[in-house]
């Protein structure tokens, strides 16, 4: 139906003529593929599975250990294997599925390990054990968005959960929450050229690393609202110190290609130092360091749009000047919160709204348009 809705708009509009509209469909029909077939055999071996896991479940105290790791290994080898066969056969998505279930296996076998011999630690030491052991896989093999998001994942959330953990502890851990800090850059180094993984699986890198990074500076511009005493900035600014080695790598690697040189400085070095003006100088919760926030954040994305418009990333581009229209509606409701209540005040904060609606896609409308 939206096929045949389309065509005829094309076809009303000129963009086609009436053969090529038939042409279309008689493509489009012998690419059809029994939905409802598909679906219920989905269903069915979704069920068979489920029916599986509810019998091991429930036997499960009565399943030998050494039967369930003999399993397990056997089930990470035959992952494996598939993988190795399958990108030796160029079946792409067979080799990134079973890579991906290669990854998963990783992990249930550090549970399953951590269950047999009842051991017990944080969270993030089986996190970092699952990266160390499938990270160097994922690089690797991985070829897809899929694998690529999956790795970023990895790496994501295994040094955030040690940061969150240690976050009372001083002297090295500083800098080891910081190297969690640095993480966002470290995806993008990884997205480089130089390094000649495969095309899709970097780019789902670049994309994790850019959207984390600029996402992170953004909620740490906050900290310009809190009081920064002298102690806190010192520990703060140690935990830079990894983000920074990672921002200094970055400026001098990155012209060798993955990123456009107009965002190499927006991406590499102002989220850094938007961090450190935040967060390592001493400050009260003054107005005048919630203006100074407000400037530093609006300078940030500002260079993003520059540098976004002039490598012609349309989408990021959208995302920065959305940034700043958020950030203005948010001064809004800062400065007239209790008004902000009132009848008047949502009617101001609507009309705030639309007009910031209106002036964002016009702005984004133009560049789209702009040779």
């Amino acid at each position: 139906m939206a096929l045949e809705r389309n065509l005829a708009r094309w076809v009303d509009a000129g963009l086609i003529n009436p053969a090529t509209a038939d042409g279309i469909r008689a493509f489009e029909a012998g690419r059809e593929r029994p939905t409802a077939l598909w679906a219920i055999a989905g269903l069915g071996l979704f069920a068979l599975g489920l029916g599986i896991i509810l019998l091991v479940s429930a036997n499960w105290d009565r399943i030998p250990d050494g039967l369930k790791l003999g399993l397990h290994m056997a089930l990470l080898a035959g992952a494996a294997a598939t993988h190795w066969i399958a990108r030796r056969d160029a079946r792409r998505w067979l080799a990134e599925g079973s890579l991906f279930l290669f990854s998963l296996l990783t992990l249930a076998g550090i549970a399953l390990q951590a269950q047999v011999y009842q051991l017990a630690g944080p969270l993030w030491h089986a996190l970092l054990l699952w990266l160390a052991l499938a990270g160097p896989a994922l690089l690797l093999g991985g070829a897809t968005r899929l694998t690529g998001l999956q790795f970023s994942a990895m790496a994501l959330f295994g040094p955030l959960a040690m940061a969150v953990d240690t976050i009372d502890r001083g002297g090295p851990w500083l800098l080891a929450q910081g190297a969690a800090m640095a993480v966002p850059l470290l995806l993008l180094l990884l997205a480089l050229d130089r390094w000649r993984l495969q095309p899709a699986f970097r780019a789902a890198l670049r994309e994790a690393g850019i959207v984390l990074t600029l996402a992170g500076a953004s909620i740490a511009h906050f900290a310009w609202a809190s009081n920064i005493t002298s102690v806190q900035a010192l520990d703060n600014a140690a935990r830079l110190l990894p983000l920074l080695a990672v921002a200094l790598a970055g400026l001098l690697l990155a012209r060798g290609g993955g990123i456009p040189r107009s965002l190499i400085l927006p991406v590499f070095l102002g989220p850094p130092v938007a961090l450190g003006l935040a967060l390592a100088i001493p400050h009260p919760d003054h107005m005048a360091s919630r203006l100074l926030g407000i400037i530093v954040y609006a300078l940030m994305w500002a260079a993003v749009a520059r540098g976004a418009s002039a490598s012609g990333w349309s989408t990021l581009f959208a995302t920065a000047v959305a940034a700043i229209a958020l950030r203005i509606f948010i001064i809004y409701v800062e400065l007239f919160g209790s008004l902000a209540a009132t009848g008047g005040g949502l009617v101001t904060g609507g009309l705030l709204l639309i007009a910031l609606a209106w002036g964002w896609r016009r702005i984004v409308r133009e560049e789209r348009v702009s040779p």
